[in-house]
This record gives structure tokens, sequence and C-alpha cells, in this order.
């Protein structure tokens, strides 16, 4: 089986996103994480975020295809081996399914590790430290935003 291209890891990544945000949509993730937090995450408010995020992410895996800027694609796959790692740990933890857990161990921690294992090595240590950072930050403002709306 030949090893995927950067360009079609890129691809990829919306797809993952989108099959992600509708296993999250399907499972009722705004009740589960409302309930987990305590917070107030309406269904519009959560397909709002979602569709912002999804063209935002599309945004940025397309300029990594035009610009192929490694810094980017290093980032998008620390925000989802990150999302994905979260939700198969708040699973565990809860005991309860985290809506989107089956995604992100199926989707986004594989492709988390291909980015790491095929893109990482092409940066420098900064970078690197700075693609993990942009991810993480990424992923937990998105959080922040949803617990306070």
């Amino acid at each position: 089986m030949k090893a995927l291209s950067p360009n079609q890891i890129a691809c990829l990544l919306p797809v993952t996103i989108l099959v992600h945000q509708l296993e999250e949509y399907y499972g009722q993730f705004p009740l589960w994480y409302s309930k987990l937090l305590n917070a107030q995450l309406s269904i519009q408010d959560f397909i709002i975020i979602n569709g912002i995020g999804l063209f935002i992410f599309t945004a940025f895996a397309l300029s990594y295809i035009f610009y192929k800027n490694n810094l980017i694609l290093a980032a998008l796959g620390t925000l989802v081996f990150v999302n994905g790692t979260i939700h198969l740990l708040l699973s565990v933890f809860t005991i309860t399914y985290s809506p989107g857990t089956i995604s992100g161990v199926v989707l986004f921690i594989p492709l988390g590790i291909i980015i790491y294992r095929k893109i990482f090595p092409k940066l420098g240590e900064g970078e690197r430290i700075m693609a993990i950072a942009i991810g993480v930050i990424a992923l937990f403002s998105v959080s922040l935003i949803a617990m306070n709306i």
C-alpha cells in the first residue's frame, strides 16, 4: 500500500473533521458536553461553532496545498490528534460515550500519528513546538467559546 502524500493528508483532514462533527451532532454532543461541564451549549450554537470551524480548518488545509507550509499541516495534525485523545480519555474517565470518540479513535488519532511521522521531522525544533502550541490552543479556544456561549 502506497503511503499518503502530504497533499492527500491535507485533503483528508476536512473530510475527517466533517465526519467527526456529524458523529458529535448525531451523538448529541451539546447535551453531553453541557451536562459534563455545567454549560449551556445549544444545538444551534454547536452548529454555528462547528460550521465556522470546518470553514477555517478547510481554509488552512487548502493553504497547505497551495503554500506547502509544513507548520500548518503539523498544527492541524496536532489539533485532531489531541481532540481524538481527549474524547477517548473523557469516555474512559466518565464511563460514558463522549460523542466523537469513534471518529476520534478511528480517524483523528491515526491521522495525527501519520502527520507526526511524516511532517514533524521536516520541521525545526521551534516549529515543532509552535505547531503543537497552535494546535492545542486552537482546540481549547473552541472549548472555551462553547463553554461561554
